[in-house]
């Protein structure tokens, strides 16, 4: 099967699969979700994902809430349905409580470079419920199609200011003069796939620092790239239309590129 939900205790026809208006995460985007990547019937960074929902109910109150167990068994009942090769799994919790896990096929592949447009005003600092995976995803929504409209395929949520914050679907890492850097977890979420480059970087010996990156800096880069669970990393060759360095992947997106591939535990390339 190529396409297959599991809804509150079965898998369910996806068609036929529904929930009650009364369920917090319809009457009020109130709840959770995780999106991870499934590889030939396995999802390789499941636990990591399991703790990341499990400390973000904990932090929102969501109770009651289905526990780490509930889900994990539900994501293996999923894994065991789909076939092989590449498919998004997706999570969503509410307190009703409601479960829900779909599986279905990723054919997107991994693309080679994107565009992105710079949005200003549209991330916010010390909001702290944006640093946790909700379903009240209207803001990067509308983030993303906004940057759509300019010609972009991705948007950077930048402050007021111009710092940068993530991107409409992913963590964001620049490089400049050798040094990879990505912002501190404030006001945008900390990425399960951000947290493993991170661990990465450190193996392969490339320099890393969380921190601020103003405008000027993030302009300027030598080097830019994305990371969400499903795609891993995501090379960006232009920003507003102005290339990012030679407007071609750089070579340290490549290492992390390849790193990311073959998995957190397997450490640095010989």
């Amino acid at each position: 099967m190529s396409h297959v939900v599991w809804l509150d205790g079965a898998i369910v026809d996806p068609d036929g699969a529904a929930l009650p208006i009364t369920d917090p995460g319809v009457r009020w985007g109130d709840g959770l979700f995780e999106t991870m990547r499934a590889e030939h019937g396995a999802v390789p960074l499941l636990e990591r994902h399991l703790t990341r929902l499990g400390a973000s109910i904990a932090a929102l109150g969501l109770a009651p809430a289905p526990s780490t167990d509930q889900v994990r068994a539900a994501v293996q009942e999923v894994l065991a349905a789909i076939d092989g090769g590449v498919h998004r799994v997706r999570v969503t919790v509410t307190s009703r409580p409601t479960l829900l896990v779909e599986a279905t096929e990723h054919a997107g592949g991994q693309p080679t470079g994107v565009a992105v447009a710079a949005l200003p005003g549209t991330w916010f600092p010390g909001e702290e419920i944006r640093e946790h995976k909700t379903l009240s995803y209207a803001g990067h929504r509308l983030a993303h199609r906004r940057a759509v409209a300019a010609g972009a395929d991705h948007a950077l949520l930048l402050d007021s200011h111009g710092s940068l914050g993530e991107s409409d679907a992913a963590n964001v890492f620049v490089v400049s003069a050798g040094t990879l850097a990505t912002p501190p977890v404030d006001g945008i979420l900390g990425g399960v796939t951000r947290d493993v480059l991170i661990e990465a970087a450190a193996a392969e010996g490339i320099p890393v620092q969380v921190r601020p990156i103003a405008e000027p800096e993030w302009r300027a880069c030598d080097e830019m790239f994305l990371s969400n669970g499903l795609t891993g990393v995501t090379p960006v060759l232009a920003i507003d239309g102005t290339p990012v360095g030679r407007g071609t992947p750089g070579p340290i997106t490549e290492r992390l590129r390849q790193a990311f591939a073959r998995g957190p535990e397997r450490g640095p390339a010989a």
